[in-house]
């Protein structure tokens, strides 16, 4: 499984992935100009981390204005965890984390299963121009810093298995 987060920002393929290299202190990429798209990866045990730019009509709907993808795969061999729950769990922490820390905003979907069917709808993030990091929690005047967008309607995928 893999964890798919949307990015809205100006910042060049570049700029955005040295940013995220230097938040989550991950080594060196690698930028492949060559591709049909640009795109960065980021390899590390167990982890690959793919930064590129999706073209507009791979996107869904709600994240036509995303034009960024960071994606992470992680693959764990000879265990018994569910790595699956455990990287869809962190979607919404990594997309919260760099709408905060890199100031853009980010979108990931949830899911969850109607009868034979899933359904999925985007949750969107962004940091709060509002929050002020004197203030902590329960103070007057305390906000969040990262705002919720409004999800988006719950939408059904059909698999292309069935």
């Amino acid at each position: 499984m893999s964890s798919q987060i949307c990015i809205k920002t100006d910042k060049s393929l570049q700029q955005l992935a040295t940013e995220i290299r230097d938040l989550l202190s991950l080594p060196p990429f690698t930028l492949d100009y060559s591709a049909e798209e640009p795109y960065c990866q980021f390899d590390m045990l167990g982890m690959l981390v793919l930064i590129h730019k999706t073209a507009e009509e791979d996107r869904d709907s709600e994240v036509k204005d995303y034009p960024y993808s960071f994606d992470l795969q992680m693959s764990f061999t000879e265990h018994e965890l569910d790595t699956d729950t455990i990287e869809y769990n962190l979607q919404a922490y990594y997309a919260q984390l760099l709408a905060f820390h890199l100031g853009v905003e980010t979108a990931c979907y949830e899911k969850k299963k109607v009868g034979q069917h899933w359904q999925i709808r985007y949750c969107f993030y962004s940091k709060n121009p509002a929050w002020n990091p004197n203030l902590l929690f329960g103070e007057p005047g305390w906000c969040p810093a990262v705002k919720n967008g409004t999800p988006s309607a719950w939408r059904s995928i059909r698999s292309i298995f069935q």
